[in-house]
């Protein structure tokens, strides 16, 4: 994930399928944690790879603070200047702990989401490990990414994600597919994999 994202910021929040995603993932988290029902007013959310915001409009309204993290300075200019009162738009690579603000309060999170991102990462697995160490105890990471039918295909199959999160020390882990696209005559499935930090 680098600059070649930048081309797309322009026209992202026009793109239908692009906001259709956004809004079947949330409504999928929503399923899965209750968070539009309450009790989430004092939680902190980080949105990985989070693009223009999309996911994070539809979660801000419900949590103390989502911090929107993303590699393209053009998807973060495009999401401050929604100037949502909640949301810390951060360019930087907290993975690699480059950027702007990369250090500063990228820990203690109730909720990681990375939506559409996990499939793109050169180092999945590891990304998983060094993001589950940012959550609270007892906290939730949430991904969603195509399915890929086999190793090596464009997404993830279920078992990389299961892999990968039980390899980040994650439990009560569930993988099951979310919802479909449909995208030039093609069903494209969405798989959501989801884990628990375990309580200390």
């Amino acid at each position: 994930m680098g600059d070649d994202w930048n081309d797309y910021a322009d026209g992202w929040d026009g793109n239908s399928d692009v906001r259709t995603y956004a809004t079947r993932a949330f409504a999928a988290l929503d399923t899965d944690t209750g968070i539009t029902g309450g009790g989430w007013q004092d939680k902190r959310v980080l949105d990985f790879g989070c693009g223009t915001g999309l996911l994070s409009e539809k979660v801000a309204p419900h949590v103390k603070e989502v911090v929107a993290a993303d590699t393209s300075d053009r998807m973060i200019a495009v999401l401050q200047g929604k100037a949502l009162p909640n949301v810390r738009a951060l360019h930087a690579d907290i993975l690699n702990g480059s950027g702007q603000d990369a250090g500063e309060g990228l820990g203690g999170f109730d909720l990681i989401c990375a939506s559409s991102v996990c499939g793109f990462l050169p180092d999945y697995k590891s990304a998983v490990a060094a993001l589950a160490e940012r959550l609270n105890s007892g906290g939730l990471f949430v991904q969603w990414d195509w399915l890929a039918s086999e190793e090596g295909g464009s997404g993830l199959t279920e078992q990389q994600v299961r892999d990968a999160l039980r390899a980040a020390g994650l439990g009560s882990i569930r993988v099951a597919h979310a919802f479909t696209m449909d995208a030039g005559g093609q069903s494209m499935p969405v798989l959501m994999g989801s884990g628990l930090r375990a309580a200390d």
